[in-house]
């Protein structure tokens, strides 16, 4: 009998700047990120989106060295249902994306860098 994956259930940024990052992800992308101090840990921000719990914790507090800033390998996608809409909020927030709307096979992207240089796909409903 095999083992399988049934599904992704959290995905977890660690920084050294919980605030910071946190402020990126809820003021630029909308994500409705809440507050939390427990466990004896800084604070640090979670919610639930859709199927996900997203989190942004200090990875001190879960003894993790000190992400370095560099090329990460891990890109997160999110999808809006307008990216000219999405794109002229970003204007608005002065947030300067790596490049203009593009197609990729059956949708469209751009790519911004968060706070910590992670690389955030911002991209259309993937229809096939």
């Amino acid at each position: 009998m095999s083992i399988q994956v049934q599904s992704l259930s959290v995905v977890l940024l660690l920084t050294v700047d919980t605030d910071r990052l946190a402020e990126f992800y809820r003021d630029v992308l909308g994500i409705p990120l809440e507050a939390e101090e427990h466990d004896g840990r800084h604070r640090h921000y979670a919610c639930p989106l859709g199927a996900i719990y997203f989190t942004i914790q200090r990875a001190a507090d879960l003894g993790a060295p000190t992400p370095e800033r560099g090329y990460d390998f891990l890109q997160l996608c999110f999808t809006v249902a307008d990216l000219d809409a999405f794109m002229r909020h970003l204007q608005d927030r002065r947030v300067t994306p790596l490049h203009p709307p593009m197609p990729f096979e059956h949708t469209r992207f751009t790519t911004l860098l968060d706070p910590d240089g992670r690389h955030v796909r911002v991209m259309t409903p993937w229809h096939a």
